[in-house]
């Protein structure tokens, strides 16, 4: 356990850039860009027609949207971290060092994919978090300039962020879980095609899909099974309006009822079957550097 820790822990300080800091600048642009067009007075809000609707939940979706937007965020910087760091100790004599210690390549790699889903995602949530957190005072400046937008009072803002933190990660945690084969075939890649992995990843299965279309229009009547369960696979969680629309119309546990829905609507035996074929590639992964890749 602690030799899996520490190479957890060498991961987050070879790639603390991408989780750690640039989450952090990013925070504070948008904030200090948010505050300042509501200070100086830029920032236009027309009220709509009819009013806000249900105006104390505007906290409530702006929260949900700002877990929506990290997730995105999280899954982009996977997407390049897992394609950097199967193949990051080829770059240099790392890879010569690892393989003279007593740690097999299957263990390496799996601590690398251990990084992804545990530390990483934790920091994540900790900036979705705090982004909420940051989102309330601002609201607030806002409704001093534009007396059309409602803002709850406290306890109802702690209630919100308390909810939709329990609700986020979660969310969090599902959507990585999801797309956890997808950033595999990534990683698999990457141990021999390295950082062309990412392009690689989508243009073959693209090919597939291509080919599949091809023969549908040469008159043949076959289906198009890959290209159909790749869309599939890509729709099974709800999209922001959605979301949005779920939060605003319940009177009462939203948040929870949106995560419901999200459950829901889970292929279950999919999401197995995702992770099955997520530690096939780690194994073939490592066997590939153990046989295949020489320091």
């Amino acid at each position: 356990m602690r030799v899996m820790t520490a190479l957890v822990k060498r991961e987050f300080l070879e790639h603390r850039i991408a989780f750690l800091y640039a989450p952090a600048l990013l925070l504070l642009a948008v904030s200090l860009a948010v505050l300042l067009a509501f200070v100086s007075g830029h920032a236009e809000v027309e009220e709509p027609s009819g009013g806000l609707p249900i105006t104390q939940k505007l906290y409530l979706v702006g929260v949900a949207a700002n877990f929506f937007l990290w997730s995105g965020y999280l899954l982009i910087a996977l997407v390049f971290y897992y394609a950097d760091s199967f193949s990051a100790d080829r770059r240099n004599n790392a890879l010569l060092f690892w393989k003279s210690m007593p740690q097999s390549d299957l263990k390496v790699l799996t601590s690398k994919a251990l990084a992804g889903i545990t530390v990483f995602l934790a920091l994540i949530l900790g900036f979705a978090v705090l982004s909420a957190v940051v989102l309330y005072p601002l609201l607030l400046v806002g409704a001093a300039r534009h007396p059309m937008i409602a803002v709850p009072g406290l306890g109802e803002a702690a209630l919100v962020l308390l909810q939709m933190t329990l609700v986020g990660g979660a969310y969090l945690v599902l959507i990585l879980l999801w797309y956890a084969p997808m950033l595999a075939w990534i990683a698999g890649l990457s141990t021999h095609f390295r950082r062309w992995s990412i392009p690689l990843a989508f243009l073959i299965p693209a090919a597939v899909v291509l080919l599949e279309r091809i023969i549908a229009i040469s008159g043949t009547g076959a289906e198009r099974p890959i290209g159909t369960y790749l869309v599939w696979r890509f729709e099974r969680f709800p999209e922001p309006v959605e979301a949005a629309t779920i939060l605003i119309g319940q009177t009462d546990g939203g948040p929870f009822t949106l995560l419901s829905h999200i459950l829901s609507n889970i292929d279950w035996l999919q999401m197995a079957t995702g992770l099955i074929f997520t530690a096939g590639i780690l194994y073939l992964a490592s066997e590939y550097r153990r046989r295949r890749i020489e320091a």
